[in-house]
């Protein structure tokens, strides 16, 4: 199947036809009936339709010719590689190399044989040959044909007339012999009869023999008249047959002639063939030339996808997360490359997990900063001196230690934080013997802050003996176990107590007691204050 075109039979009724192929811009389609350009319309990506609908048997093509005067993408130096452009460069190669191989394999080629195979196309606007092997056409050949044949036929004809008017003669010759030959014979016949009757004469009368005997005479003397009359025309009749012979064979060698030249133009025609066929050889050559080129093509453009396949699995381009697989969706390869969008920083894939490998802008500039800051302070001798002297500058210990220094670098935020409030750290730092002291109770205090909560809804989950301080309506209350109590200062409802007790004597405070029900008990009394 071809790469880029298509080819259909029309029926007479079909307006809309597939395009398999794929293509870049919708300009680069072109379509074909019977070989003359048509207009059509894309009624979708992959169909395009033609109206009026071409007639019946007439081939319909649609093909693909990529924009090759100017370059898809064109890369500059310091730009970004991205897969797109990537991509959009090798479909123009891409594009090129089916279309070469589509012509490349549409061409005359040699088959296993040896022979040229034209896949039974017709060959045209081929030029009228000049050398005796050069190809010639069906008009060319028919033309030359036709004249070698009225030649041969003209040469047959003339050659049929003198044998006919050789045969004529002959029969003329014939004739006259018949007839001198009839003569003799009638004279005969006379002179017979002349006999017979001389003979009856004698019976009759003796004295008319002499008579008889003379007569027979002059018989005998015109019967050999007749004899050498016939003989005369007998050869002229020879030497006009021989005449005609000569001239039959004079058209038969004229014959003969035209037949050579009739064959010298077939073996022309026949050279013309050879050429034919060696051009034929030449234009196959061509085409496989042409083959092979656009095998190279083909094999480059695999070899250029290859690569940019290879590529794009150890580059993944611009992404705002980390990446699970790479471009084609299989596994990340140890070394890949990304950059992340996300922290404006290079990521590398160590075959378990992403690093940085590039500080973030913030971290640049910290870095930066701590560069410009760089002051050299101690003069550490000659080169070739061991460094035995110092003054808090191991590299040793610290390299020794890089762990932790990772570990500050990715947490240098909070190290930013704490060190904007560095006044409290060292308020905190005045006061650590309160931190250690608490530090030394922080079971006390883990406990505390799991055992009361400040909320305005009931916490989960809580355990017999917690506090909640219920800020909806500002009571403290305590867990018993199944259920949340308030705690209250003082009595605020007697109600609420099913049985209330007083721990002293009630004062009522000048104040009245109403709506008292029975009151009872075995200690009961009351004071009315003095009687007056």
């Amino acid at each position: 199947m071809a790469n880029s075109y298509i080819e259909y039979t029309a029926n007479g009724s079909t307006t809309s036809f597939a395009i398999p192929f794929t293509y870049t811009v919708a300009s680069e389609v072109a379509a074909f009936v019977n070989g003359v350009s048509t207009s059509f319309t894309f009624t979708s990506p992959s169909t395009a339709s033609i109206s009026p609908a071409p007639a019946n048997g007439l081939v319909v093509r649609f093909s693909r010719t990529t924009n090759l005067t100017t370059r898809a993408v064109d890369f500059s130096n310091g730009a970004i590689l991205t897969e797109t452009d990537l991509d959009n460069s090798n479909i123009q190669v891409f594009q090129a190399s089916q279309e070469a191989i589509d012509t490349a394999q549409a061409s005359i080629f040699k088959d296993a044989d040896g022979k040229f195979n034209a896949q039974t196309r017709v060959i045209k606007n081929l030029a009228d040959p000049v050398s005796a092997q050069d190809a010639v056409t069906k008009s060319w050949a028919e033309t030359g044909a036709s004249s070698q044949l009225a030649l041969t036929v003209a040469a047959k004809t003339a050659a049929a007339t003198s044998e006919t008017n050789a045969a004529s003669s002959a029969t003329a010759s014939a004739n006259s012999a018949t007839a001198s030959a009839s003569s003799a014979t009638g004279a005969a016949s006379s002179a017979t009869a002349a006999t017979n009757n001389g003979a009856a004469q004698v019976t009759l009368a003796t004295a008319q023999v002499a008579l008889a005997t003379t007569q027979a005479g002059l018989a005998t003397t015109q019967a050999g008249l007749a004899t050498t009359n016939g003989a005369t025309q007998v050869a002229l009749a020879t030497t006009q047959a021989g005449l005609a012979t000569t001239n039959g064979a004079a058209q038969v060698t004229l014959a003969t002639a035209q037949k050579a030249i009739a064959v010298t133009k077939a073996s022309e025609a026949s050279a013309s063939a050879s050429t034919a066929s060696t051009q034929a050889t030449a234009a196959s050559s061509s085409a496989t030339a042409a083959a092979s080129s656009a095998t190279g093509a083909a094999s480059s453009a695999t070899s250029a996808a290859a690569s940019l396949d290879s590529f794009t699995d150890q580059y993944l381009g611009a992404k705002s997360s980390d990446p699970a697989v790479d471009n084609d969706n299989n596994a990340l390869v140890a070394g890949a490359l990304y950059f992340s969008t996300a922290s404006d920083q290079m990521k590398v894939w160590t075959g378990s997990l992403w690093e940085i490998i590039s500080p973030s802008n913030a971290n640049q500039t910290n870095i930066d900063i701590v560069a410009g800051n760089i002051v050299h302070t101690e003069d550490l001798g000659s080169i070739t001196a061991a460094i035995t002297t110092g003054s808090g500058n191991s590299i040793d210990t610290v390299g020794g230690a890089i762990a932790n220094v990772n570990t500050v670098a990715g947490a240098i935020a909070n190290v930013n934080t704490v060190g904007a409030g560095i006044a409290n750290v060292n308020t905190v730092g005045s006061g650590i013997a309160n931190v250690n002291t608490v530090a030394g109770s922080i079971a006390d205090v883990n406990r505390y802050a799991n055992e009361y909560k400040i909320s305005s809804s009931a916490p989960a989950g809580p355990s017999q003996g917690d506090l909640w301080l219920d800020t909806a309506a500002s009571v403290l209350k305590y867990y018993t176990g199944s259920a949340w109590s308030g705690i209250i200062s003082g009595i605020t409802s007697v109600a609420a107590d099913s049985s209330p007790q007083l721990g002293g004597a009630l004062d009522g405070q000048n104040n009245n007691m109403t709506n008292i029900g029975t009151i009872s008990g075995a200690n009961l009394q009351l004071d009315f204050g003095g009687l007056s």
